[in-house]
């Protein structure tokens, strides 16, 4: 009787996450106030730079022949490294595009933080491998969205083309929209 009352009790469980509303998750969205906290590098050509953070982490157990990884992730902006020089700002037209690219910063971040996490939480482990692999995929995926990170800067020319902006634009919209 007792195992009949748990498997109703997860079968109503389940039946009702299925259904349930799923939480959107959105990257953070930043201002200049909140999120550029650092001193301004006075030899940089930028009027601002966001600094982001990836991290991951995990623990295994091994009983017999199983393997089970229990995985943490940890994404944003590094408000202490990320600065904006202000008087390089001429108007509010101006900030809100610089801004809006230094958004797409964030995005790109928020890109690798949950992609980096489905990739990692669903490869194939084996007691054997999973160190390497996991040591591996994640300096992959880093690089990757570094590259990103980098190609970004270069295509918008750090912002100031406002076409390969706009392209840029699209491509969050549609990739964070999978969230």
């Amino acid at each position: 009787m007792k195992s009949l009352k748990n498997i109703l009790l997860l079968a109503v469980a389940v039946f009702t996450c299925a259904f349930a509303p799923h939480e959107r998750i959105y990257p953070e969205t930043i201002d200049w106030d909140t999120h550029f906290k650092a001193n301004p590098d006075p030899n940089s050509n930028y009027a601002a730079v966001t600094s982001t953070i990836w991290q991951y982490g995990y623990r295994s157990t091994i009983r017999g022949n199983n393997l089970q990884l229990d995985f943490n992730f940890l994404g944003g902006v590094d408000v202490n490294k990320s600065w904006v020089k202000r008087d390089k700002i001429r108007n509010k037209a101006a900030s809100k595009q610089l801004l809006n690219h230094e958004q797409g910063h964030v995005y790109i971040n928020f890109l690798l933080l949950k992609k980096g996490e489905y990739i990692l939480k669903n490869q194939g482990y084996t007691i054997q491998n999973y160190k390497r692999l996991i040591d591996r995929t994640a300096k992959d995926i880093g690089k990757f969205y570094n590259d990103m990170q980098d190609r970004y800067d270069v295509e918008t020319k750090h912002g100031m083309d406002v076409a390969a902006q706009q392209k840029w634009d699209a491509f969050f919209e549609s990739e964070l929209s999978q969230f």
